[in-house]
């Protein structure tokens, strides 16, 4: 876990002076729908990404008034090699689909914090919809 939340620190802080001297710069970090919710197979996998949640605000907010942004992309379940057996999972989204979507969310909104594809919503938004224990008995069932 540590060097999933260690290495995008120490990216950040490497570039973070250089980046402020260009008249426009992004980070962009990587987070997880699993960061709003827990997987009970993946916990740390789950809490490194709520931390890199977490990081991306608290950057934004550092960053505030400077040239540099911010962006967030929350992924939902990816069909990728990443997990043996994930890139033939059925309830993952395609990664070309997944891939064309965030590139159309951030041609449509430049300026958003979060890119969220519509199937991460469900994982995103669960506790303010009111059902978060609903999403987490269905992630988990």
């Amino acid at each position: 876990m540590a060097t999933n939340v260690l290495g995008p620190i120490r990216l950040i802080a490497a570039f973070v002076e250089h980046l402020q001297t260009r008249p426009d710069a992004t980070i962009m970090t990587v987070s997880s729908g699993l960061a709003f919710l827990p997987l009970k197979i993946t916990p740390s996998y789950n809490a490194s990404k709520a931390a890199i949640h977490t990081l991306s605000e608290s950057v934004r907010l550092q960053l505030a008034g400077t040239s540099v942004k911010v962006v967030e992309p929350v992924p939902p379940a990816v069909r990728t090699a990443l997990l043996p057996g994930h890139e033939d999972d059925e309830r993952s989204m395609p990664l070309d689909e997944f891939v064309t979507e965030v590139v159309g969310l951030i041609e449509a909104e430049p300026d958003a914090k979060e890119i969220q594809v519509e199937r991460v919503k469900f994982l995103r938004y669960g506790e303010a919809r009111g059902d978060y224990d609903q999403v987490v008995a269905a992630v988990n069932g």
